[in-house]
């Protein structure tokens, strides 16, 4: 077995790590990966289709204050996209998700999307 095949599982095992994930996470500029997301919107929703929506909900509520601090960085338009790629995946991802975790990331992310979509009547077109 090649030195580079050997290397590849061994950052793999290490990469499937909760504790290591966690720590990733916890180490990431929120305002960074915020764009790369915003970025990569169609990576990110065929990505999404591949996850373990347990695993990342353990995560997300391991990093609390990073998760709460990221999603202010996030386009409400990027987040729409992949949500609609993937309407089937978010209810197994709420499901996994603390209460408090959810309730402090996803009150900034509706609220972006609150305002990217909704018009009042007063405002609308008539035709």
């Amino acid at each position: 077995m090649s030195l580079i095949r050997t290397l590849g599982r061994m950052s793999g095992k290490i990469s499937s790590n909760k504790e290591f994930i966690s720590g990733v996470i916890e180490g990431i500029d929120p305002h960074v990966l915020g764009e790369v997301i915003s970025e990569n919107t169609a990576f990110i929703g065929e990505l999404m289709k591949n996850l373990d929506a347990k695993a990342i909900a353990e995560s997300v509520n391991e990093t609390v204050d990073f998760m709460a601090e990221l999603v202010k960085y996030i386009d409400p338009k990027a987040v729409a996209e992949i949500v609609n790629k993937n309407e089937r995946i978010i209810p197994r991802f709420v499901e996994h998700i603390n209460p408090n975790v959810f309730t402090r990331s996803a009150g900034s992310v509706f609220t972006k999307l609150r305002y990217a979509t909704y018009r009042p009547p007063m405002f609308q077109k008539t035709s």
